[in-house]
This record gives structure tokens, C-alpha cells and sequence, in this order.
């Protein structure tokens, strides 16, 4: 291990390039892997779409909210939604508050980022699809 040390401090001024470039690639590394990455989601909204008014959509991470998006809707709503939003890498749990005019639902689901491709999100049934084709 001495020799190595010797070697070192003999070349330090060749190795420093090299040195700062490896060290460089690292600290790369971790805030590429830790950047948010842009997920897009379709909202399936279930059978009963045309009644609804208004979604509130939380993106929640360890408890916080993190993103968040509202639509409304005068006549009712489509049968899905599309929403396309940066979150960092991880384990998000939806918050999805649905409303009607006579009354008001909550729907929970999980989300893992990154996630390839379109994720599908079926509000009626409990669905989610990671990586399914866009229609």
C-alpha cells in the first residue's frame, strides 16, 4: 500500500485529470439518477365520466404533496384524461378527488417513477398500467 502511495505522489499531476474526471462522473451520476423525469398519465375515468365536474389530482411523496393538477368540466368529463407531469424518481401514492354534482369521492392508487411509456390509471376498477401503447 506504501508503494501505491509512492506511485501516487509521484504522477499526482498526470492522475489529477483522471482524478477529477471519475469524481465528476459520480456526482453526475447521483443528480441525473435523483432529476425529475417527465410521466405521463391517462386517467381512465370509469362508465360513470359523464357526470363528473371536477378531478383533483395530488401527487403525494412520503405524505407531501409534491404536484398537483385540477380539471373541470361544465358538461361532463371525457371518458379519460391525459396529464403529463416531472416527478423525481420514486414510490407516489395519487390522491384523486372525483366530483359530481350530488357528491364527492376520493380514489387512492400507487405510482413507481420513472415509468416507461404511457401509465394507465383506471378509476373505477383499481387498474394501473405501466408502459402500456398510447391509443
Amino acid at each position: 500500500m506504501k508503494r501505491l502511495g509512492e506511485l501516487f505522489l509521484a504522477h499526482r499531476k498526470r492522475l489529477a485529470p483522471f482524478v477529477i474526471l471519475i469524481g465528476l462522473a459520480v456526482v453526475g451520476t447521483t443528480v441525473f439518477e435523483a432529476s425529475p423525469r417527465e410521466t405521463e398519465i391517462r386517467y381512465d375515468l370509469g362508465s360513470a365520466h359523464d357526470s363528473l365536474l371536477e378531478a383533483r389530482i395530488v401527487y403525494l411523496l412520503d405524505g407531501d404533496e409534491v404536484k398537483g393538477a385540477r380539471f373541470t368540466w361544465a358538461d361532463g368529463a371525457p371518458a379519460s384524461i391525459r396529464h403529463t407531469v416531472d416527478l423525481a424518481p420514486g414510490r407516489y401514492e395519487i390522491r384523486v378527488d372525483l366530483v359530481r354534482s350530488d357528491r364527492h369521492h376520493a380514489v387512492h392508487r400507487a405510482l413507481r417513477v420513472p415509468a416507461d411509456g404511457l401509465v394507465r390509471i383506471g378509476l373505477d376498477d383499481g387498474t394501473v398500467a405501466m408502459g402500456a401503447p398510447s391509443p
